[in-house]
């Protein structure tokens, strides 16, 4: 009765936790893909200024967020956000328990919510590279001498110190290097030392591309033995040309493609749909979990051919539905196992339209008789086999049945806890001081190194120290029923 109160209290505490975890999924990978854009093709301007406080701003409203959920509610096992997640949908109006709905509910936030996250994962990868990757020397004379009406011109080098570079006079160089400027009254000219990252090593009277301000040598100068590379700085763009055009095509493309993949071949979304009397229906209980696996028919050429058959047969983690006929396998975007232990047992109907499919699967829906929609997919082949065989029904919608979508993640908050929450703290702040210290060095590539390793170190904290814990969560859930 103690941990039934306990699970109910949280159930009431975190019904506003969806609507923030909305806000989180679509303010970080809006934050990250704004930051990645500015840092690799915008310069220095008031629209690059802004989206570089406001991002990362973002980025800290989310994290905070989160970091309230967790600890006033997490450290919640997956089974017991599912739980919520069932209670919190299950509300039956109208029309009989085991009528059938007139509209079924729509995947907008399930969708959104998986593509966020690839997004921001392929998102974090290029935006790592791009901070560890910038060039942030001379960043302060670059814009002084910007805003002052710098000019370009070939200087002779009259003096080369602490220079880094191979043995070969091909390779590429870094090293103070001295030029003569004008002076602001007469007199001889003035030496102005400055350090830059040459594409090939340089030797004194060897010249370079130099931006100053004519009769301001006090101003200071850059310089390169590229001339976009001089303008690149002048402009304010903090990634050098030749690696804009590496990561940002990469990631673009890649971003693109693994989105629209998922997007066609693995994502559930569909939208409100109404049913008809062509739709099927079939009473059913969920029995468990298990696994179906799908091979090519007997007489192809996929069958025949052992290697071809082992790469074409599939296998569904799924929800195993009981009722007239065949046992059902039914997948969906869960953790199969937690989903499992809190749906079986229960009564609903399972109901499809034949025509509605995705690549070799029909989409359904599990109505429970509790008032949950479940939104997943069925084996095209076992659909058409319950059919043959007479176990269905046409549908008879009830306009009076209300259903309520079962978003079985809605409650991802606070399923993390403290670690995991304190390696994303650090990666924000490896992230803040990557955007926001106007230095170059090996520091840089560390800094990115550790933003990228910490969350990895905070989840494996959490999973080690909730192993036992979910273990027995499980059992004690499966002993209630």
């Amino acid at each position: 009765m103690s941990r039934k109160w306990t699970l109910d209290k949280v159930a009431q505490d975190v019904r506003a936790y969806p609507r923030c975890g909305r806000f989180v999924t679509v303010a970080v990978p809006l934050a990250l893909v704004a930051l990645t854009a500015t840092w690799l093709f915008l310069g220095t301007s008031p629209v690059r200024t802004a989206i570089l406080w406001c991002s990362p701003a973002l980025l800290a409203a989310s994290l905070v967020i989160w970091a309230v959920a967790v600890l006033r509610d997490g450290d919640r096992t997956r089974c017991e956000s599912y739980g919520w997640a069932v209670r919190t949908a299950s509300v039956s109006p109208g029309g009989g328990s085991e009528t059938v709905p007139l509209r079924t509910n729509g995947t907008r936030w399930l969708t959104i919510r998986y593509g966020a996250a690839l997004v921001t994962c392929l998102t974090l990868m290029a935006l790592w590279v791009t901070l560890a990757a910038s060039d942030a020397r001379g960043t302060g004379t670059s814009a002084v001498l910007a805003r002052e009406g710098a000019v370009i011109e070939r200087r002779p080098i009259v003096r080369i110190e602490n220079q880094d570079a191979g043995s070969n006079p091909r390779s590429s160089a870094t090293a103070d290097y001295t030029v003569l400027l004008s002076p602001s009254a007469g007199g001889g000219r003035v030496p102005v030392t400055f350090r830059a990252a040459t594409n090939r090593r340089q030797g004194v009277g060897s010249e370079l591309y130099v931006a100053s301000v004519p009769g301001r040598p006090e101003l200071g100068a850059i310089g390169d033995d590229r001339l976009a590379e001089v303008q690149r700085q002048l402009d304010g763009r903090a990634v050098e040309t030749g690696t804009v055009w590496v990561i940002g095509p990469l990631w673009l493309l890649a971003t693109l493609a693994a989105t629209m993949c998922w997007y066609l071949a693995e994502s559930i979304r569909r939208p409100a749909r109404t049913v008809t009397p062509d739709w099927r229906t079939l009473r059913v209980t969920v029995t468990g979990t298990g696994q179906h696996t799908e091979a090519p028919l007997p007489g192809n050429s996929e069958a025949a051919d052992g290697k071809r058959r082992r790469e074409n047969t599939r296998r569904l983690q799924c929800l195993v539905l009981e009722g007239a006929g065949p046992k059902i396998p039914f997948h969906s975007q869960m953790g199969i196992d937690a989903a499992g232990t809190v749906l079986s047992g229960a009564h609903g109907r399972l109901i499809w339209h034949p025509a509605h499919r995705r690549g070799s699967d029909v989409l359904a829906e599990l109505v429970g008789d509790d008032g949950w929609q479940l939104p997943g997919a069925v084996p095209g082949r076992v659909a058409e086999q319950v059919v043959a065989e007479g176990h269905t029904e046409p549908a008879r919608p009830d306009p009076e049945r209300r259903v309520r979508l079962l978003d079985l993640g809605a409650g991802w908050m606070v399923t993390a806890s403290l670690p995991g929450v304190a390696g994303f703290a650090v990666a924000l702040g490896c992230l803040a001081t990557l955007l926001l210290v106007p230095d170059s060095g090996a520091w840089r590539w560390w800094a990115a190194v550790a933003g990228v390793l910490a969350p990895g170190v905070g989840f494996t904290v959490q999973a080690m120290a909730r192993t036992a814990p979910e273990a027995a969560a499980q059992q004690q859930l499966q002993g209630r029923r």
